[in-house]
């Protein structure tokens, strides 16, 4: 399974690649919202799809998270795709998150809290 990571704090993403790639998942890491805008938006015959997208809500830059997801969502091939929000910040908009089909993970989580709320929005990690 091919996992996206849009996550801005550099030592956040490492620590996360690390413990998905521990536990067999493939990661294709983002910086900023651009980068992960343009390559989940590439339908080129050479694009590699991601299973899940794990997105940081507040990101440096133009777009926060939250904005990202709304873009996405209007491409047809990222309509369905699962997707958890990270935040250490209150999130109050549970509802927008329902419409959007967001799960939501609060910082900071534990191994296990990740790896189980993957399993949760995808179902068992299939074999590559």
């Amino acid at each position: 399974m091919r996992v996206g990571l849009l996550e801005d704090d550099i030592a956040i993403q490492e620590m996360v690649m690390l413990v998905l790639q521990d536990e067999g998942y493939l990661v294709a890491a983002y910086a900023d919202a651009e980068a992960c805008l343009d390559a989940l938006t590439n339908t080129a015959s050479d694009f590699e799809p991601v299973d899940l997208l794990i997105v940081d809500w507040r990101l440096n830059g133009t777009m926060s998270g939250f904005e990202v997801i709304k873009q996405m969502r209007g491409f047809p091939h990222l309509a369905s795709l699962p997707i958890i929000l990270t935040t250490a910040a209150t999130f109050t908009d549970i509802e927008a998150l329902r419409d959007l089909r967001v799960s939501l993970l609060e910082k900071p989580f534990s191994v296990d809290e990740i790896i189980s709320l993957i399993k949760s929005v995808t179902g068992p990690l299939a074999s590559s």
